[in-house]
């Protein structure tokens, strides 16, 4: 039986779920459609939100970022490129629109930039669920103590389940400083921690 919704009822029911079946969002954001724009930006928002957060706790900074960078997205739609990853795309927009902003305002440097580990994050679950509340809170602390390259490595390859080269590519290094990021950071929290079951899961996955 043919689906009988007309276009503009696909696309409204669309934004309450997945994209129409058979469509990309990306493709007909280019073409001008606006729904698609707004399916990207409602899908993508509490990601970027919450990865702005591990650049800088500069929350307003953060909004006017993303603000800025959905609206650049719309005036440029019919000049951008066919993306593999809209997230790692998004990601890595973002990433340089808040550096730049933060070496013009001079208001923190990089290393000065903080990256709270939020535990009720709805991408950490996965992760946090695998221990007691005890070793969870032990965590959080101990991916805190990190160091911000490799707590942001970290946060983009197991909060956001982005491939390692997604995130070196994120990050503006090369595949191998990316892995090293990753495989320090396992290394001292598995010391930190002492999660035999946990950690060598992790360790699987990395490579």
């Amino acid at each position: 039986m043919e689906n009988s919704l007309n276009p503009s009822l696909q696309r409204f029911s669309a934004l309450n779920s997945g994209w129409i079946e058979g469509c990309d969002p990306w493709r007909d954001f280019q073409a001008g459609d606006r729904a698609a724009f707004e399916f990207l930006y409602h899908n993508h928002i509490q990601h970027l939100l919450a990865y702005g957060a591990k650049i800088t706790l500069n929350r307003n900074l953060v909004q006017d970022c993303i603000q800025d960078l959905f609206v650049e997205l719309w005036e440029a739609r019919e000049k951008l490129a066919q993306v593999n990853s809209v997230k790692h795309y998004l990601f890595k927009a973002l990433r340089y629109k808040i550096i730049r902003q933060l070496q013009s305002e001079r208001s923190e440097t990089l290393e000065e930039t903080q990256f709270p580990i939020q535990q009720e994050n709805v991408e950490s679950e996965w992760l946090l669920n695998e221990t007691t509340l005890l070793n969870a809170q032990q965590l959080s602390a101990a991916l805190d103590r990190l160091p911000k390259r490799q707590k942001e490595a970290i946060y983009l390859r197991y909060f956001q389940e982005l491939t390692n080269e997604e995130v070196a590519q994120v990050m503006g290094v090369n595949y191998q400083s990316a892995c090293k990021f990753i495989y320090t950071a396992l290394k001292t929290l598995r010391e930190k921690m002492r999660l035999s079951a946990l950690i060598p899961l992790i360790f699987s996955v990395v490579f």
